[in-house]
């Protein structure tokens, strides 16, 4: 049987397994390369049925026009759309966001795939089992060169995707973009008689191919541009962040040095009185003053000066909150790192700490500790401190409960940031009402 140029009603048109499948597979590469996936080493498990759903769902509606050809591909949206809600953490932004790119991807690789069967199949005249020999080896060629190139082209994505939040703003204007291609990519299903239409099959399949290839093209770039936007403002929010914290150690530190000046006057002079008076009522109190102004005295002499001084100013919060701290650190071993990322690292790590023990109820709970010590030609820090609730965790960091994601939570950021530039980690775990913050990094 030969092929007519014009037969557009048996050729023209994808069958339904084969886009099931390019759905399906483009799906599954945004599932496995988003960082925000749920850790489950068999995470493939829940998402098999959807396979069979497309597959059966596609077929029994194959070839539906009008009206019902928009309700059958909502539909076949909203199966893709319940894969990855399933698969993937975050809000429903995100979840849109990488349907739409799912469909797109999957609309390009049956449409491309096709045209070129359908490009071979007439070239060649085939017939019989030679037809489907055709189709499948094509189809499955052109499918594995399109989803083994996304799939790699997703992977330069993984980091910076960890964090990716999609604005409602950018989630209108990118399904704006998707839903603008795609028309324009199956107009000729629907209307033929326009400037942008054709009857012609070879044409429409180059109309197609080439509206879908615009389309993943566009949402490939969009995804760049948001994410570029995404890492300049996290780094200099951090930056801002790191210079402000090393601002208000240096404003503790000369705060700090001033008070124990004037402790240190105040107590020869309390000395003074108390050598003056005896066994009474004045006697006691002067004892009681003495006692109350050590607080103010900078206890700790880790052999880091700014690590003495951050300890300090926290451990004043601490006294203020009814926390009680433990500190057993060798401060010389902080020596290579910058003052700056010192005070951050530090200063984050008991701001965060404070904030977890100050919420429980009885004082004599409220408990830290912090360990800094050299293990094996590594810095290792550790703290922990008692807290009450529940602390969700992403890649073994806490996720800040602040309603506003884009604004709080640079404090673990920074700290990660700090220990990965000097080549070391970080990572948190919370166990029986403890929560454990470990960072290791290599002394040069």
């Amino acid at each position: 049987m030969q092929i007519g140029i014009r037969d557009i009603a048996e050729f023209g048109n994808t069958p339904g397994y084969w886009y099931a499948l390019a759905y399906f597979i483009s799906a599954v590469i945004f599932i496995f390369y988003n960082p925000k996936r749920k850790k489950n080493s068999i995470w493939i498990l829940p998402v098999l049925p959807f396979a069979v759903i497309l597959e059966v769902f596609m077929t029994l509606t194959a070839g539906q026009d009008g009206f019902l050809f928009v309700i059958v591909m909502c539909c076949i949206g909203a199966l893709i759309f319940a894969m990855i809600a399933i698969s993937i953490e975050g809000n429903i932004r995100r979840k849109l966001y990488y349907t739409i790119r799912a469909f797109m991807l999957g609309e390009f690789a049956g449409s491309l795939g096709w045209q070129v069967f359908y490009f071979v199949f007439n070239q060649k005249n085939l017939s019989g089992i030679s037809i489907r020999i055709s189709e499948f080896s094509t189809m499955l060629g052109i499918f594995a060169l399109i989803f083994v190139t996304a799939f790699f082209a997703e992977k330069r994505h993984k980091k910076g995707n960890r964090e990716l939040e999609i604005s409602s703003k950018a989630l209108v204007g990118i399904f704006a973009m998707a839903l603008l291609t795609y028309t324009f990519s199956n107009l000729s299903y629907v209307v033929t008689n326009t400037p942008f239409t054709t009857m012609y099959t070879s044409e429409l399949f180059m109309i197609r191919s080439s509206a879908d290839f615009m389309g993943v093209s566009l949402l490939y770039m969009v995804h760049e541009l948001i994410q570029q936007s995404a890492e300049k403002v996290e780094a200099q929010t951090i930056r801002n962040m790191l210079e402000l914290t090393y601002s208000q150690y240096q404003a503790s530190e000369k705060t700090i040095e001033l008070v124990n000046q004037k402790y240190h006057d105040l107590k020869h002079q309390i000395r003074l009185l108390q050598s003056n008076i005896g066994e009474s009522e004045g006697k006691e109190y002067l004892d009681q003053m003495m006692t109350e102004i050590k607080q103010y005295e900078a206890q700790f002499k880790t052999g880091n000066r700014i690590l003495d001084t951050v300890l300090t100013s926290e451990s004043m919060k601490c006294q203020s909150k009814q926390i009680e701290i433990t500190v057993v650190a060798d401060g010389s071993a902080l020596d290579f790192m910058h003052p700056m990322d010192i005070s951050a690292l530090f200063g984050n790590a008991l701001d965060n700490a404070i904030e977890g023990a100050e919420k429980i109820g009885n004082p004599q709970e409220r408990l830290i500790y912090l360990n800094v010590d050299r293990q094996k030609g590594f810095l290792r820090i550790h703290v922990e401190n008692r807290f009450v609730g529940e602390i969700q965790f992403r890649h073994n960091l806490p996720l800040t409960k602040k309603s506003d994601k884009n604004i709080h939570g640079y404090g673990v950021k920074s700290m990660k940031q700090i220990a990965e530039k000097y080549a070391g980690s970080i990572r948190a775990e919370a166990v029986d009402n403890w929560f454990k913050l470990d960072i290791l990094i290599p002394i040069p």
